[in-house]
């Protein structure tokens, strides 16, 4: 899907996290506890410096432009709010993310499916649903903003 530049880099961290859902979900299914072990300590791994920070990128710089505690002058009042209840859901799920990371922390593997089936749901809602309408809706300023950020935080 051709996305703007400013949201390339998460766009490509979308694709990333797909791959690792579909590997989590088939690694699941495998019910294979030494592939679901090397999974999770996998995931555990890389989580807080790949997932948490592309969620804080997205919490920081897209989700709070649309709370409903900051409603702006918006083009579209129906978009805005769309655009609002979208970035609402998505942080639910991050926080669920989180918690499924704090599961495996403590050695509960068994939530691997589940994670990879709301990794898939998720990224899939922000791809074909969020992004579409960011472009849409945000600023030139706000969008430089999110570049910029996604930039910094990969250097």
């Amino acid at each position: 899907m051709k996305r703007v530049e400013h949201l390339q880099y998460l766009s490509r961290e979308h694709h990333q996290s797909l791959t690792l859902a579909q590997k989590a979900i088939k690694t699941a299914n495998t019910k294979n506890s030494e592939a679901i072990s090397r999974l999770c300590k996998e995931i555990i791994n890389d989580y807080p410096k790949v997932w948490q920070t592309h969620f804080k990128i997205e919490e920081e710089n897209i989700f709070q432009l649309f709370s409903k505690s900051m409603i702006r002058e918006a083009s579209d009042i129906k978009l805005y709010l769309k655009i609002s209840n979208l970035c609402y859901l998505l942080a639910q799920e991050h926080q669920v993310m989180n918690d499924y990371y704090e599961q495996m922390k403590e050695g509960d593997y068994s939530i691997l499916g589940e994670f990879g089936a709301l990794l898939k749901k998720h990224t899939r809602t922000e791809e074909r649903e969020l992004f579409p309408l960011l472009e849409k809706e945000m600023t030139i300023e706000e969008l430089n903003r999110v570049l910029q950020v996604s930039q910094n935080y990969r250097k």
